[in-house]
């Protein structure tokens, strides 16, 4: 019985080998191909992570030296109190020390040994005694008053040299690569080969500058303009003067004059307790604040010196018992750092409120706090980005990034709960010094991004000059002390509002395209169509975009109030054209049944005109004349706006209450009804309800523009010519064949046994496709609305030629916007590999990828919704 069912159950054919290796082979290709591109995906990702997590490194510190004070025999204050400032050259073998007596010495880091001393006498002030100082490690020079009114100028920085090797001793030829030694007054170091390079303290003082005043200086500062180098001083005399150094060359001769421009301010100090402790000039020396140990705060406008006004009082410490201790610009001279005895580090800067109540309409306002324990002794400044080092009195030194307001790292002074008088930061800003009655220690620093953070990139931040927190990008600029603005917020923002106008105006066309070619449309004709249809997708981005660019927006920009009544009016004669078909004899209908896209066709030709012909009326009429002028809301009311707002909203209400309410009631009225009785009374019923909705709309838009509200300033703005609407018309261009085809083919895969089985129940065609076919396809229509989701997120050319490539936060259709691929696109062929800019651009795509998944999951879940309900059905 057995062998009687192997025979039975043998195979009366063999498979030929040839058919065997190829089902083999194709199976082999497809796993490799599959399990390829899972792979390639999951590289890309990982590659992405891989560049995008520096950016969230944490930083790093570790002690490098640790020496004495360096002092002298002529400097007893600096023994007790610590240096003024010091600073340290970009190799990081040597420093220098400002004594509070004018005296400089440079020192080896390595263990605080004095190198030389400079000037005469320690000091590179002979014959003078300065009464004040303003020293600026960053930019390299300095400025002192003399007591008998003099400035004093000049430049503190190292000076390089190479030194060949027979101009040194033996034992210094043979240093390591590498390796650093004294020599010459300054540090000696082989770099490679026989290469030995000399770098020397490198302090030179300028011609003096007469102030006028006859007592001494008691504050003075300075700072390079653009106009030339600005000097200011406070005298003894209560008198705040300016003197603008600029340099004129004679073209002819090549020879270099000095031109000299003064201006003053006398000051009233009756009512604040003496003389200010810190005098400070703006950037660009068109501002003068004074500060005094109490926290009063007065602000000069210096923009023109000959006429020089103070503009602002105010107090910047009204805690009681408390006092101001330190003083500092930032990088660029606009956010002032203020250290008080409370232990805290607070930043200020200027901006322009509506509701300033200053002569020049400025006021300075408390951006940024870092709290502290003990007093602050010492601010300095980073000179190539926004960290600010801090010394503190209970020998702690604290390192912060002001834009991110994050604290970098905190340290301890070797030397013990001992007073930091100066604190400074590498030039490279990969080392920290701070000095005291104490000691000097230096620190290496390994911080690349000190800039990003997770709540600098996804939360608002308040940036200089700024009114308040905000959302912002912005990564380079033309000057150097620029803040980079790193929030990645507008650009997710700007990538789903490109998305969403696109999506609105793509998708409606694609799956009522869809819906009509697969159940209506003649199958001759539809074999006509869709391929027609489908090679519009073969249109390369960069074409649409061009066209977008130079064709569309300036043809749009001249006739909105057009193209906005033509959005309403071509669905409105689609529907209208229907209605009227249905009216038709049904015998004139059945001859013409081939020929109804066309009778769409003509609907559509006349929605256009009609749209065109209404335009400048509709302006006149709802817009002042002028929409562009009306959208800036200086003419006009709001009427018009909330007609554009509300129509759309109102019409889909209208439709589901004439469906769901109103159309249940008609057809148990209208059963004795002929067809022809029943098409014009549905005919009729269209135009009343348009006709009542276009008057609700229009009453309430002028309900809500009386009573005071206006809807320009949100979703309807000042009109730019590459904006969101014409993204939205071009992408949906773009998007319309993907949705359209993956659609009409998951309607047309529907089996026709339900189609029959609904007609055969009685059902009209229109009724068997809404409540049979679409439900049954929802699955697939589903997937071809989020394919085209995927095409629109990724769009580059369309939306970087379209959308003006701004990255604003706004919902004006007039606006435009930056997408996180434009902006890839854009700025990565000029970021340098590695840098903060470089990895910020990766982490954007690291969001859009994020993005496009999470998306695409949670419709995926909907769809398998909609699968399960179809296998129901």
């Amino acid at each position: 019985m057995s062998e009687g069912r192997k025979k039975r159950t043998r195979r009366p054919r063999v498979t030929r080998t040839g058919v065997v290796v190829a089902d083999r082979v194709a199976r082999a290709l497809i796993t490799v191909g599959g399990v390829g591109t899972i792979v390639a995906v999951a590289t890309l990702c990982l590659f992405l992570v891989w560049v995008v997590v520096p950016l969230f490194r944490a930083p790093h510190s570790a002690l490098r030296a640790a020496g004495p004070a360096p002092s002298g025999a002529n400097s007893p204050t600096q023994e007790r109190d610590g240096p003024l400032a010091v600073g340290v050259n970009e190799y990081l073998t040597m420093g220098w020390a400002w004594s509070a007596a004018g005296e400089v010495r440079c020192f080896r880091l390595a263990d605080g040994a004095e190198l030389a001393p400079v000037g005469h006498g320690l000091t590179p002030f002979p014959g003078a005694q300065p009464s004040a100082f303003s020293i600026s490690a960053g930019e390299q020079s300095f400025l002192a008053g003399t007591h008998d009114g003099a400035l004093l100028r000049g430049s503190l920085g190292f000076k390089t040299r190479f030194v060949g090797a027979a101009e040194l001793p033996p034992e210094l030829v043979r240093l390591e690569p590498g390796a650093s030694a004294p020599f010459a007054g300054g540090m000696l170091e082989r770099t490679s080969g026989e290469q030995f390079r000399l770098q020397e303290l490198d302090v030179r003082l300028e011609e003096p500058v007469a102030t006028g005043a006859a007592g001494a200086l008691l504050a003075v500062d300075h700072v390079e303009t653009a106009a030339g180098r600005l000097l200011a001083s406070l005298a003894d005399d209560h008198v705040l003067r300016l003197s603008r150094l600029t340099r004129k060359k004679n073209l002819l001769t090549g020879k270099q004059t000095l031109a000299l421009t003064r201006g003053e301010l006398q000051l009233d100090l009756a009512a604040v307790p003496g003389p200010p402790g810190w005098l400070l000039l703006s950037g660009l020396g068109d501002n003068v604040f004074l500060l005094w140990q109490d926290g009063t705060l007065w602000r000069c406008d210096a923009r023109d010196l000959q006429a020089i006004q103070l503009v602002q009082k105010t107090d910047v410490l009204p805690e009681a018992g408390a006092r101001l201790t330190a003083a500092s610009f930032l990088i660029g001279r606009t956010s002032l750092a203020l250290g008080d005895s409370l232990g805290r580090v607070r930043v200020w800067f200027r901006t322009k409120p509506e509701s300033a109540n200053t002569p020049d309409g400025v006021e300075l306002v408390l951006a940024h706090e870092f709290a502290g324990s003990a007093a602050v002794r010492a601010l300095s400044p980073s000179a190539r980005g926004r960290m600010l080092a801090a010394g503190y009195e209970d020998g702690r030194i604290r390192l912060f990034h002001v834009t991110s307001q994050r604290e970098l790292v905190q340290l301890a002074h070797p030397a013990g709960a001992l007073p930091v008088s100066a604190v400074g930061i590498a030039p490279k800003d990969d080392a920290l010094i701070a000095a005291g009655s104490g000691g000097a220690a230096v620190w290496d620093l390994d911080m690349p991004h000190p800039e990003t953070s997770v709540a600098a990139i996804f939360r608002p931040v308040w940036y200089e000059g700024y009114l308040g927190r905000e959302h912002a990008w912005q990564s380079s600029s033309g000057t150097d002390d620029f803040e980079p603005k790193y929030g990645l917020v507008p650009l997710v923002f700007g990538t789903l509002k490109a998305t969403l106008y696109s999506l609105l105006f793509g998708v409606p066309i694609a799956l009522l395209a869809a819906v009509y070619t697969s159940e209506f449309l003649h199958p001759r004709t539809k074999a006509r169509v869709k391929p027609t249809i489908e090679m519009m997708a073969s249109l390369p981005s960069v074409v649409l975009g061009f066209l977008s660019a130079l064709v569309i927006a300036p043809l749009v920009e001249g006739v909105v109030p057009a193209v906005l009544a033509t959005l309403v009016l071509l669905p409105f004669a689609v529907a209208l054209g229907g209605h009227v078909w249905r009216a038709l004899p049904q015998g004139f209908t059945l001859r013409h049944e081939r020929r109804r896209l066309l009778f769409v066709g003509l609907c559509l030709a006349l929605g256009l005109a009609a749209g065109a012909a209404l335009g400048r009326p509709l302006e006149r009429a709802f817009f002042a004349g002028d929409m562009r002028q009306w959208l800036t809301g200086s003419v006009g009311s709001g009427t018009g706006g909330w007609m554009i707002l509300l129509l759309p909203l109102a019409a889909l209400g209208a439709a589901w209450f004439v469906a769901a309410r109103l159309n249940p009631r008609l057809l148990r009225a209208a059963r004795s009804m002929s067809r022809a009785r029943f098409a014009l009374l549905d005919l009729a019923k269209f135009l009343a309800a348009s006709l009542v909705l276009l008057l609700l709309v229009l009453g309430l838009g002028s309900v809500l523009s009386r009573a005071g509200f206006d809807p320009r300033g949100g979703l309807l703005d000042t009109y730019v010519q590459r904006n969101a609407l014409v993204v939205g018309f071009v992408m949906g261009f773009a998007i319309i064949p993907i949705v359209y085809t993956l659609a009409e083919d998951a309607l047309s895969a529907v089996p026709d046994h339900l189609r029959a089985a609904s007609l055969g129940a009685g059902a009209t065609p229109w009724q068997t496709t809404v409540r049979v076919v679409v439900p049954t396809a929802m699955s697939g229509i589903f997937s071809a609305v989020m394919i085209g989701f995927g095409r629109a997120v990724g769009e580059t050319m369309i939306v970087l030629m379209a959308a003006g490539n701004t990255p604003v936060m706004d919902w004006n259709v007039f606006n435009g916007f930056r997408t996180l691929s434009a902006n890839i696109a854009v700025e990565l062929p000029e970021a340098v590999q590695g840098s903060t800019h470089y990895r910020m651009l990766f982490l954007s795509a690291l969001v859009l990828f994020a993005l496009t998944f999470a998306l695409n999951t949670a419709a995926e879940v909907v769809r398998l919704r909609y699968r399960k309900r179809s296998v129901q059905l």
